[in-house]
Parts: C-alpha cells; sequence; structure tokens
C-alpha cells in the first residue's frame, strides 16, 4: 500500500475511491455476461485485430511511497515479464512524499526517500520509457491514483500498480488480450466496461443481486468489480470517470451509497 501509514485514515482513502469508481459504474449500468467462445488458451490467444491501430501505448503507473523493499519486488516482478517486441510499454514511477512534522526521525524519513530514488534511478527498464515523479508535498493514496494518468489519445491505456505488488511474467500477455479484445473488437465491446482488475474477486452469496449466466464450456464471465490491485484502465471511460468525479467534488456531493458504512 501508499501512502502515510496512519492506519485509521488509509483504508478512508481506499475505500472513497472504490465507492467512487462503484457509483460511477453504476450511473452507467450494471454488467454480468458471460464469455462467449473458445478455451481459456484460446481467449488469450484468440483476438480481433480488424480495428485496432498498428500499435496501441501502454503505460505502467507504479504508487509508492516509503517501502524500499516492496516496491523493489514489484518493479523487479514487472522487469521479469513476457513482452512483445515492437509494443513499448512505459514505466512511471509516483514517489509520494513523507508527511512534515517536527519529531525526531525526519532525518530517517528523509534516508528512506533518498534510498527508494537512489534505487529508482540504477532501476533498469529497457521495454519502453521510464520517469519518475517524487513528489514535494505529501499527497496521500487518492490523490495519487486520480492524479496518475489522463491519456493523451484514445489508443493509450493506463496500467496502476500499487508497490506491494507482485506480477505474473504473464500478466502483459493476459493485458493485451483484453485490450484487443474489449477495446477495439466491436463484438465484445461495450460501454459499460471501463477497464478490468487483476484483482481476485470475492463473491458473497445471498438472495438479492443479478444472476451470473456462466458459458457452458469454459465458464469465464465478466463481473462488474471494483479493484484497486493491477487495475487496467480505458481510456475514454477514465476520462468521463475524471470529470464525473470533478463535477460532484465542486458541487460536494459525497460519494455514499445506501446501506454502506465508512
Amino acid at each position: 500500500m501508499v501512502g502515510p501509514t496512519k492506519r485509521h485514515f488509509l483504508p478512508f482513502l481506499i475505500l472513497s475511491l472504490c465507492i467512487l469508481l462503484l457509483l460511477y459504474s453504476r450511473h452507467r449500468s450494471s454488467l454480468v455476461n458471460p464469455i462467449s467462445s473458445g478455451t481459456i488458451t484460446e481467449y488469450t490467444q484468440h483476438v480481433s485485430t480488424a480495428s485496432a491501430p498498428a500499435s496501441f501505448s501502454l503505460t505502467i503507473k507504479v504508487l509508492t511511497f516509503n517501502r524500499l523493499h516492496a516496491l523493489s519486488r514489484c518493479l523487479r516482478s514487472l522487469a521479469r515479464a513476457q513482452y512483445l517486441s515492437g509494443n513499448p510499454v512505459h514505466l512511471h514511477v509516483f514517489i509520494d512524499h513523507f508527511v512534515p512534522s517536527d519529531d525526531s526521525n525526519i532525518d530517517q524519513k528523509l534516508q528512506e526517500s533518498k534510498e527508494i530514488l537512489r534505487f529508482v534511478d540504477g532501476f533498469e527498464w529497457k521495454w519502453g520509457q521510464r520517469m519518475v515523479h517524487y513528489r514535494t508535498n505529501n499527497a496521500g493514496l487518492q490523490a495519487q491514483w486520480l492524479e496518475a494518468w489522463w491519456p493523451t489519445s484514445d489508443n493509450e491505456f493506463a496500467f496502476i500498480v500499487e508497490d506491494d505488488l507482485e506480477l505474473s511474467p504473464l500478466y502483459y500477455k493476459v493485458l493485451r488480450s483484453l485490450i484487443l479484445n474489449y477495446y477495439y473488437d466491436a463484438s465484445n465491446y461495450s460501454p459499460y466496461i471501463y477497464g478490468a482488475t487483476l484483482q481476485r474477486p470475492r463473491f458473497v452469496p445471498g438472495k438479492h443481486g443479478n444472476k451470473l449466466q456462466l458459458d457452458s464450456g469454459i465458464q469465464l464471465f465478466l463481473y462488474q468489480l471494483v479493484g484497486t490491485w493491477g487495475q487496467l484502465l480505458f481510456p475514454k471511460p477514465w476520462k468521463e470517470f475524471r470529470l464525473w468525479y470533478d463535477e460532484h467534488k465542486a458541487k460536494g456531493i459525497k460519494p455514499l451509497l445506501d446501506g454502506m458504512a465508512i
């Protein structure tokens, strides 16, 4: 996790972002659809590129704070992944600043920041451009997320990774298949899909909610879930969400749902 270590405040920031995304997705619609063809292997290999551009860009946004061990493990797992020649993947590392204080461990905090910067400066990334953003003030987790990306085109994608994650070597191939299948393939396209998460879904059995319709062959399905662990963001829906967020924040509209406690 990234941000200050005030445990009573950090969950609120995470929950706030989740609620915002959930409200936005509810505003668009609910989605429970089956994946209609192929096996799991066929799904990751068979893609339609008829309407896809010759190339699209993917930028990894790594959000970090003050944990060098977690960050080094995360970046090394990203570097070990299986990428494709001719498909650049850019790396942007966002380092949040510690909260200024008058306590006696200020020198320790400065040293931790220097060690993280030294590691990131020396980290080799050969798959695309590498950029480091070291904040001058503490932004917090929510701002780190919201300010990490504004798409410059409709063919630019972002993959948000917090520093306590370790990625599978196959993660890029999965993300690329998702982009080609659910952003560019007109037969699968839906305006209600704003991205995908690599986070494991959690189901709560109950009497209410939409029924899941599973494909009889592969039993894969699309499931509406707010995820902050390995989140792939599509450019058009993310822009819409950011504008929706700005409007509601400016008008003082709280991201609250009935029956949900904060």
